[in-house]
């Protein structure tokens, strides 16, 4: 495939071709595409499908082992081994090709990143794993049990209100389960934690990333909602701006990658 063109998506670029696309993390080190510091194989791949499917009605995936199964489904996708479809992790790169055939679609753009602070998040990831939250700890139960109606933006309605996320009503109030609320709004509010006082769950990478930034968003079709800012967001947030939300991992808790949704300013 000659001079794709290479299009911006969720913090990523991505080419498609009649059979599928790549997608790759923006940022390079050494002429390698390297994840960014809230970004995976997983990631990826949910911004990839969640393109695709804007414009082709796929049934189901067949999809690779090192991603997370789990969170793909719980974005509405269906996992199926005798699918057509292929979601392949690249080996050595932070890329992803979404298929129906073992396609040549390939390209170079991106944009460099300092290979130490990269080197530092990775690490931090890696500690974090492995240590004892002291914060507001969610078992895995919990957070698999929530995780469909966080990451599609599930609400409730109860009468002309909107309610998300879902959530049990006191006495007999008993909400319907509502459309999916659209993935944009428009920043009330932010604030920053600084490093030395954000939470245990983001405790190690918070000083790496120079403090986690939190913006209040007013979503365009309904209930108000607090979301972290994506990581490699290169932007100081401001009220009245339009953003949109991706999948990214939120932290690591259990020895398990806990996901969600970030804004992304648009």
């Amino acid at each position: 495939m000659s001079n794709p063109e290479v299009i911006p998506w969720q913090g990523n670029l991505l080419v498609q071709s009649d059979h599928g696309l790549l997608i790759k993390s923006r940022h390079k080190i050494s002429g390698i595409h390297v994840f960014g510091p809230d970004s995976d194989y997983t990631t990826l791949a949910i911004s990839g499908l969640e393109y695709l499917t804007n414009s082709i009605k796929i049934q189901s995936f067949k999809v690779d082992q090192n991603l997370d199964h789990m969170t793909i489904q719980a974005c509405a996708y269906s996992i199926d081994e005798d699918s057509e479809w292929h979601i392949k992790c690249i080996e050595n790169q932070a890329a992803v090709q979404i298929s129906k055939l073992d396609v040549d679609i390939d390209f170079d753009q991106g944009y460099p990143i300092d290979p130490n602070f990269i080197e530092q998040i990775e690490n931090a990831w890696m500690d974090e794993m492995l240590a004892v939250s002291q914060g507001a700890f969610v078992s895995e139960q919990a957070y698999r049990t929530a995780a469909s109606s966080r990451l599609n933006l599930t609400s409730q309605t109860y009468g002309e209100t909107k309610i998300w996320p879902p959530r049990e009503m006191v006495g007999d109030v008993v909400p319907e389960i509502g459309d999916p609320l659209a993935k944009e709004g428009t920043i009330e509010t932010w604030t920053k934690l600084s490093a030395g006082g954000a939470p245990s769950e983001f405790s190690l990478r918070a000083p790496i990333l120079d403090g986690i930034s939190t913006v209040f968003v007013q979503l365009s079709s309904g209930p108000k909602g607090v979301f972290l800012l994506a990581d490699d967001e290169e932007s100081q947030p401001r009220i009245g701006q339009t953003v949109t939300f991706a999948v990214r991992r939120l932290y690591a808790q259990e020895g398990l990658i806990r996901y969600g949704l970030k804004a992304l300013i648009a």
